[in-house]
């Protein structure tokens, strides 16, 4: 595997190996970070330049054994010795333990080892490569940092690899270094998608911030690491799983170290005290204290800013945790939800994260968390939080909702899978209907990705339906939903018989209506309900902070219907920002289309062509096979618009070929009106004309003629003619 990122590092070491001259260079890393391949690529130069090699490593077992180091440096010289003097063969002797007397002095001692290399290297250069160095004894160090010092004088080459923070005898050495960085995030991200090209976007990222440049950890992390920490949005994590290896590097400090100080430091690395970790945090952060111990033995650093102990790195943080007992994890937590009672997710993550057994008042924090975490952004955060809600949930009937809403959810946030997957947790028993929640989100999953528009509006319907006759109530949330989706699923499809009986399944409902559910219905029915709905909608949108995001594309739609989207292109544009990585991506894709309608209708092109591209790509990506296609569609118009035929021709067709057999009747409409565009750009005014009064082909609903047909291209048109 070629080092990548590290360029400068190894022009040095070409540069150290090719010299005429003898010399010594220290390089020095954490642990981890590349010091031994920087070793092993030494190695190959010097092979490749006939050098005589010789290799150490420091075994830590060994760093208390006077001399053992310095015997790895020379046991296969010794055959030399004989061209010693006899005074300098003899304190050799004494050293390794096969003669009587005193022990040297380090020059005495120093001088004869040079000696003896200069002697190895005598045919050819000599090169001696010491791993590790950090655990060589202290004796065999002073030796070898003496002979460093004075390789210039001959044709030794000495290089020392040590961690910074270890201890050592080399510190006072007083050699050139090389220091060797943490990979830059360029070079990061290079490492992991050659070691790893098949990695998901979501381990990518959580590997990338553990590893923080660090090699070892891109080779040694798991490939589906854990979730972030509670104060992460996910409750009930106890870091990142390590491998062995990569505990090991922190675990005998950790171990050492007092009980009390142990305890702390788990509290502080359950509530996320990482110190320099990506991202913002949410709240504040428990502040470990009496840790000077830990912050000695290089577990720990000092913020600058704040001045609070913080983990000199993620993979402390992970080992800490790893290395306590459930037990002693869970009443970390518990000491944690005490301390954070004033903050709902931090609160909620750790009581949930304390609990053993099922208790209901834990599950509703969970919930006003997993609410909080979806206003704030959060939705794939939540869906977690709602899951382990479920599972602490005392009644059945309380964790069959609590499953659909996070199947629900994560259908927002275009976890289509994962959707699937909490479906089948929430399972009715033999005889019982399929609760409510999990009929809208397998019937939105299908809509989605297959465009069935017509068998998952008849499906909700008839599940909507029934709850009306039953367990109807006000401040149903899951009645809400489902009702919205049957108006999308109605808007979509352009078929009367499917708005008549939307119509009437409203109207049985009630004042069970949410008034934002009703407003979108009047909107998409804006030529015979829209009386007052701009002032509606302005009040609507007075109190942003206490809408889910999905309400708020809906509300999009509402504004696209009654041509005001520009008075709130900025709350859009921002709700997109906030949603976009780990919010609602679904409604990321509505509200990126309506900021690309509002473009379009105020003739900024390239911006309106950025947008609608940026949401066919993330549609795309998340299998949105629906909403892609409306992407399409869009591109369509706008093309068609622009005067950029062929290309209006080209969407045009591949949306008819997909929207037509499925009865997506909206789509079918939309490709009709880039006809009418492309019409009007070729002077073709009546074809465009006669389109736009409704003489439509047979069998076609005009719902939304408004939007279809804009007026600017009705009146162009009519002045033509």
């Amino acid at each position: 595997m070629p080092l990548i990122g590290r360029e400068r590092e190894l022009a040095v070491l070409a540069s150290f190996v090719t010299a005429p001259e003898g010399q010594a260079l220290v390089l020095r890393g954490e642990a981890g970070v590349g010091k031994s391949a920087l070793v092993d690529h030494t190695a190959g130069l010097a092979d490749r330049e006939r050098h005589a090699l010789i290799r150490v490593t420091g075994v830590e077992a060994e760093s208390e054994l006077p001399f053992a180091g310095l015997h790895q440096c020379l046991h296969t010289v010794l055959d030399r010795t004989a061209g010693l003097a006899a005074r300098q063969r003899a304190l050799l002797d004494v050293v390794f333990g096969r003669g009587t007397g005193e022990p040297p002095s380090v020059m005495a001692l120093g001088i004869a080892v040079l000696d003896l290399l200069s002697l190895a290297g005598a045919e050819r250069p000599l090169t001696l490569l010491i791993d590790d160095g950090h655990w060589l004894d202290d004796a065999s160090a002073e030796v070898c940092g003496f002979v460093a010092r004075r390789s210039a004088a001959g044709q030794v080459k000495m290089l020392i690899a040590l961690r910074t923070d270890e201890r050592s005898r080399f510190d006072n050495a007083r050699l050139p270094e090389l220091p060797v960085a943490p990979l830059s995030d360029e070079a990061a991200e290079r490492l992991l998608e050659l070691h790893r090209p098949r990695l998901d976007a979501r381990a990518r990222r959580t590997v990338l911030d553990h590893a923080r440049g660090n090699p070892l950890a891109l080779y040694e992390l798991p490939p589906g690491p854990a979730a972030p920490h509670p104060g992460g949005g996910m409750p009930g994590s106890t870091g990142l799983p390590l491998p062995r290896r990569l505990q090991l590097l922190y675990a005998a400090r950790i171990e050492r170290l007092e009980p009390g100080i142990r305890a702390e430091l788990l509290r502080g690395a359950l509530d996320g005290t990482a110190g320099r970790e990506r991202g913002g945090d949410h709240g504040t952060r428990y502040r470990m204290r009496g840790v000077e111990e830990a912050a000695a033995s290089g577990l720990l650093d000092v913020d600058a800013a704040g001045g609070d102990f913080v983990f000199r790195h993620p993979l402390v943080r992970s080992a800490v945790v790893q290395l306590a007992t459930p037990a002693q994890v869970r009443a970390a937590h518990a000491e944690l939800a005490r301390v954070h009672r004033a903050d709902v997710e931090r609160y909620a993550g750790h009581l949930a994260a304390a609990a053993v057994d099922p208790d209901e008042s834990v599950a509703a924090a969970l919930e006003a968390a997993a609410g909080s975490a979806t206003r704030r952004g959060g939705a794939a955060a939540a869906v977690s939080w709602l899951t382990r809600a479920a599972e602490l949930s005392e009644d059945p009937a309380q964790r069959s909702r609590r499953l659909g809403d996070a199947a629900y959810t994560a259908g927002q946030a275009a976890l289509l899978d994962e959707a699937q997957r909490l479906l089948h947790r929430s399972e009715p028993e033999p005889g019982a209907a399929e609760p409510l929640a999990a009929v809208l989100a397998s019937a939105h999953a299908d809509f989605v990705r297959s465009g069935a528009v017509r068998p998952a509006f008849q499906r909700l319907a008839a599940a909507v339906e029934r709850r009306a006759d039953g367990a109807a109530r006000t401040g149903d949330e899951t009645l809400t939903r489902a009702a919205d989706a049957l108006v999308t699923m109605a808007h979509y499809a352009g078929d009367p018989a499917l708005w008549q009986r939307t119509d009437r399944i409203l109207d049985a409902l009630g004042e069970l209506v949410h008034p934002l559910t009703a407003m979108y219905h009047d909107a998409s029915a804006v030529a015979r309900s829209g009386v007052g709905l701009r002032a509606r909608l302005e009040q609507a949108f007075a109190d942003p902070a206490n809408l889910a995001p999905w309400d708020l594309a809906r509300l999009g739609v509402c504004a696209s219907h009654v041509d005001v989207l520009n008075q709130y292109r900025t709350q859009l544009r921002g709700a997109v920002e906030r949603e976009q990585e780990a919010g609602a991506v679904s409604s990321v894709m509505v509200l990126l289309r309506m900021l690309m309608l509002d473009r379009m209708y105020s003739g900024e092109w390239d911006e309106a062509r950025r947008l609608a591209q940026r949401a066919l790509e993330l549609a795309t990506a998340h299998g949105h096979v629906l909403l892609a296609y409306h992407a399409r569609a869009c591109l369509g118009q706008l093309a068609a618009r622009q005067g950029r035929l062929d290309e209006a021709r080209e969407l045009q067709s591949a949306v008819d070929a997909w929207a037509r057999p499925r009865g997506v009747g909206l789509l079918t409409q939309i490709t009709e009106a880039i006809a009418t565009g492309a019409a009007l750009t070729e002077g073709d005014f009546e074809a465009a004309y006669l389109y736009a009064i409704g003489m439509t082909p047979p069998g076609s609903f005009d719902r939304h003629a408004h939007q279809i047909a804009p007026r600017a291209l009705l009146e162009l048109a009519e002045a033509a003619l």
